[in-house]
């Protein structure tokens, strides 16, 4: 076992059974995640791959080949209950809990050119790496301002944002401002979540929601 490199990172090198490459195990303390590289190339991951939150509970576990997911990826909420289990070789959602239940007869905005209709989608916007990563995000990053401390503020505040027909997120606003710094916070932790959607879907097609 080579030494830890700057407190974070541990190597082991091991023989990979796949292309028959070499291959070093990764534990990244700050980020919680543990999965291997290719020896020949520190970018590249290959083989298992699990991400834990900052209380070391499981939240994504899943596989790498040659630097892309690949097979069933697997994510769990703080509790230990599967949210998410998706097919990357066939682009398949096989399990999704949030969808069948908060979101079931849910409406959303499908935006258009002419006009923004509300729509019940048949499938609507999947966060690949699941709802507890959402939550360990949150609960690590998320910071009390101190004009909200002082000023005794509390209360919810509602980000709106689209996701459109390739995944992709923009257009980051709140809706019903809280004050005292609590927004600008709420946009800020939001941001710092991977951009890693599914489209929502009516019928077949893929939508901007």
């Amino acid at each position: 076992m080579d030494k830890l490199v700057s407190g974070v990172l541990a190597f082991i090198i091991i023989p990979a059974a796949l292309f028959g490459q070499a291959t070093k195990n990764v534990k990244d303390k700050e980020t919680g995640e543990y999965y291997s590289v290719l020896k020949s190339d520190n970018g590249v991951k290959q083989g298992e791959y699990q991400k834990y939150s900052y209380n070391n509970k499981l939240l994504i576990q899943g596989y790498y080949k040659q630097g892309a997911r690949d097979s069933i990826w697997e994510c769990y909420d703080l509790d230990g209950k599967l949210t998410l289990k998706y097919d990357f070789r066939k682009n398949e959602v096989l399990y999704y809990d949030t969808a069948k239940k908060a979101n079931c007869g849910r409406t959303y905005k499908v935006l258009h050119a002419e006009n923004d209709v509300d729509t019940i989608l048949s499938r609507p916007p999947v966060f690949l790496q699941g709802s507890g990563l959402v939550s360990a995000v949150l609960m690590k990053n998320l910071h009390y301002p101190d004009d909200a401390r002082e000023n005794a503020t509390r209360g919810r505040v509602h980000v709106l944002f689209t996701v459109d027909k390739t995944g992709k997120t923009s257009n980051y606003h709140v809706n019903t401002p809280l004050g005292s710094g609590t927004d600008e916070e709420a946009m800020r932790v939001l941001k710092m979540l991977p951009d890693d959607w599914l489209p929502g879907l009516v019928g077949q097609r893929a939508v901007d929601v």
